[in-house]
């Protein structure tokens, strides 16, 4: 009974054995993630197009906070800011563009590669203040605001250094309406005007 015995308990002694060796290996073997909590923060090129007009262009920055409820599907929400300089507006000034968003980011994911593409789309706000306005010509000495919702569609890659720090590469485009003027302490509503903003988002995203 006993070389039975022997002859029964070698196959799984074995397939314990390589159990062992294959775990590590995998571990190992892993390069990317996207479950879980990620913060980000990048540097940004943006252009803002008003009514039709001739885009304007700048640079700023932003940080999104996102969870990974699975491998492919993660929520966030981001908020940016960049400075834009737009020619031939009504109003005239230093422009500032803003975005707050919140929303779902859709990753192509294999955590045994070192890159990541992605999809996303969000909806939110947008904002243009304008500093030291002049409109026609004519100084305002106020502070002119644009507000309106937004929604945004991008897309982009994520360059992993190790399995939870990657470079977050990716461009979003944006459409809606300033639907609100706000000139110092007056706002007044009822207005439509089509807004299209570009933007290019380049930095680390970080799952702690």
């Amino acid at each position: 009974m006993l070389p039975i015995r022997l002859r029964l308990l070698a196959p799984a002694t074995a397939l314990a054995m390589a159990a062992l060796l294959v775990a590590p290996a995998d571990a190992a073997a892993q390069e990317s993630t996207t479950r879980g909590l990620s913060l980000a923060l990048y540097l940004q090129g943006a252009s803002l197009s008003v009514e039709g007009g001739d885009p304007g262009s700048g640079g700023g920055g932003g940080l999104r906070i996102g969870y990974g409820l699975n491998r492919t599907i993660t929520l966030f929400a981001r908020a940016d800011a960049s400075e834009t300089d737009v020619d031939d507006a009504d109003v005239e000034g230093q422009w500032k563009l803003a975005h707050v968003e919140l929303g779902t980011r859709f990753h192509f994911a294999n955590s045994l590669r070192s890159w990541v593409p992605w999809l996303e789309a969000a909806v939110g706000a947008r904002a243009v203040t304008v500093d030291d306005a002049e409109v026609e010509g004519d100084p305002t000495a106020e502070e002119v605001t644009f507000n309106g919702s937004a929604f945004s569609l991008g897309g982009g890659l994520d360059i992993y250094f190790s399995e939870s720090l990657a470079l977050d590469v990716g461009l979003a485009w944006t459409s809606g309406e300033f639907n609100e003027i706000e000139v110092g302490p007056v706002s007044i509503d009822g207005f439509d005007l089509d807004a299209r903003s570009f933007r290019f988002n380049l930095g680390l995203a970080w799952w702690p």
